[in-house]
């Protein structure tokens, strides 16, 4: 992004933002809502919400909000029907640390292509628990609006980071961390003992894990099917959830 900001929608999400280490730049709202709003910011300008790792302190108070109109908020934004209230704030800064993660669980998204369903797995994943995304630079931009409003602010609890996702893998694998991926040839899941940390790998629906990074991956795990007349694959962000409850399932039987 050229000016290294996004725009956040909606009182639920505009709340999340406010409560979160994100610097916010602007506010709009409509008169209704601004002294709602002056409430929040007032409880929320010494939020003691730590950054996640990489990220700096907000050290700065909210900007006063901005009375808008509902026609002036019409046009700036990008929801069909606009929601009283939009922020603009600076996209964090938050490299990936193999040694921050590796006693956790991580999931990494190797060509995620749409951002409504890349925000639906941030969503789940911090559901989870799992607070850091490793998206290869070809998957979907998690800060496009509407991959923001499909995490339902949950992106302001998750570090998520763009990077080269063959050498995040050989990184596990050196350290000899465990790297999952799913695939339709793998063990079933349901069958498998799975590691409480690790490196967990989502692919397209289309085409799922690419070939190169699927043969660094020793651990293939199969979502299976109960039905005879299933679809060919299961929605990335549907299988992400599968996969991620079942390891979270897995760490409580022990």
């Amino acid at each position: 992004m050229e000016h290294q900001q996004f725009v956040v929608e909606g009182v639920k999400v505009v709340k999340e933002l406010l409560a979160s280490p994100c610097k916010v730049d602007a506010i709009y709202c409509l008169e209704e809502y601004r002294a709602e709003l002056l409430l929040l910011l007032a409880d929320n300008t010494n939020s003691l919400i730590p950054p996640l790792a990489g990220c700096r302190a907000r050290s700065d108070k909210h900007p006063e909000p901005e009375t808008i109109t509902e026609q002036q908020l019409q046009k700036i934004s990008n929801l069909e029907t606009p929601n009283k209230v939009l922020a603009v704030a600076t996209l964090p800064q938050s490299p990936f640390s193999f040694h921050q993660v590796k006693d956790k669980l991580a999931l990494a998204l190797d060509t995620i292509n749409d951002p409504g369903n890349l925000g639906t797995i941030i969503r789940t994943a911090a559901w989870f628990g799992i607070d850091t995304i490793i998206c290869s630079p070809n998957t979907a931009d998690a800060w496009n609006p509407k991959a923001v409003q499909a995490t339902m602010g949950a992106l302001f609890r998750t570090n998520v980071v763009y990077a080269d996702l063959k050498k995040i893998v050989e990184e596990y694998n050196n350290a000899h961390v465990p790297v999952y991926a799913t695939t339709l040839d793998g063990t079933d899941i349901y069958k498998t003992t799975l590691s409480p940390n690790g490196l967990i790998v989502i692919g397209s629906e289309s085409h799922g894990v690419s070939p190169e990074l699927l043969a660094l991956i020793n651990n293939k795990l199969l979502i299976p099917s109960f039905s005879s007349g299933a679809a060919e694959s299961l929605n990335a962000a549907v299988a992400a959830g599968v996969v991620c409850s079942e390891f979270k399932r897995g760490v409580h039987r022990r």
